[in-house]
């Protein structure tokens, strides 16, 4: 008995003695963790694209959140009009503009323009030649049009075809053989 009453009080001295705060040090070290990798990124990463949507203007090519490209028309106080194909123009909220698309640098396009034309004046290709594909049937037509197709499965004599387990299904049966519940 002496040795449990002994336990006893050095249990309850070490319950006195602990320090609140190293008993929250744990809490609020994974706060701070938290912090750093979750928080300010995200924070950081909002403030980065607001931003870029304040500084929308018009002619710029720009993609929305859901990965429509389009051309920046006109913009109002909140929304933008964007121009998705020629003559067709939508109205967004300047939030659903996810980023603006860097135009090509339109020397670029002239020196690719150029080099391809060169090659085919000597009769060389600029890109590598890629295989040519046959073309997919058409509507109504069938691959049996083009190509005989040979049977894979052989029909063993004496066998009719039917699956051993094909018995007709009685009133309210399911193929289990039980019956739904209502």
């Amino acid at each position: 008995m002496q040795g449990n009453t002994e336990l006893i009080a050095l249990t309850q001295l070490a319950a006195q003695k602990s320090n609140p705060l190293v008993t929250l040090l744990p809490i609020i070290l994974i706060g701070v963790v938290f912090y750093f990798l979750l928080f300010r990124p995200q924070r950081k990463r909002q403030q980065q694209q607001l931003q870029m949507q304040r500084q929308i203007e018009p002619g710029q090519r720009v993609m929305t959140t859901a990965g429509m490209l389009a051309d920046v028309v006109a913009i109002e106080d909140d929304h933008v009009v964007l121009e998705i194909a020629p003559g067709v123009e939508v109205r967004y909220v300047k939030q659903a503009i996810a980023q603006v698309v860097p135009d090509e640098d339109p020397e670029e396009i002239e020196d690719e323009a150029e080099a391809e034309d060169d090659a085919e004046e000597t009769g060389e290709s600029t890109h590598a030649e890629e295989p040519e594909e046959e073309e997919a049937p058409k509507a109504g037509e069938t691959l049996q049009d083009e190509v005989e197709v040979e049977a894979k499965t052989e029909t063993l004599p004496g066998a009719t075809g039917k699956k051993t387990g094909d018995a007709p299904l009685n009133d309210g049966e399911d193929k289990s053989g039980k019956r739904p519940s209502a």
